[in-house]
């Protein structure tokens, strides 16, 4: 019977590695950041007015 633990144990480690590569979107250039209101249309936001990221400040770092 073969053993497919080195097998698993690689898949796993791609999935990992392909997951973890997602690249952080942090910027303070929406017309309205700082405001204490998320504006950005990602998750949790109350407006998406402007482009996904760019009202870190607001709305924390957000994922590509």
């Amino acid at each position: 019977m073969k053993s497919y633990t080195p097998f698993l144990f690689a898949l796993c480690l791609g999935l990992f590695t392909i997951s973890s590569c997602n690249k952080a979107l942090c910027e303070n250039t929406c017309p309205f950041n700082n405001d204490g209101v998320c504006d950005d249309g990602g998750a949790d936001s109350e407006y998406d007015v402007c482009q996904l990221g760019t009202d870190c400040n607001d709305c924390g770092e957000r994922e590509e």
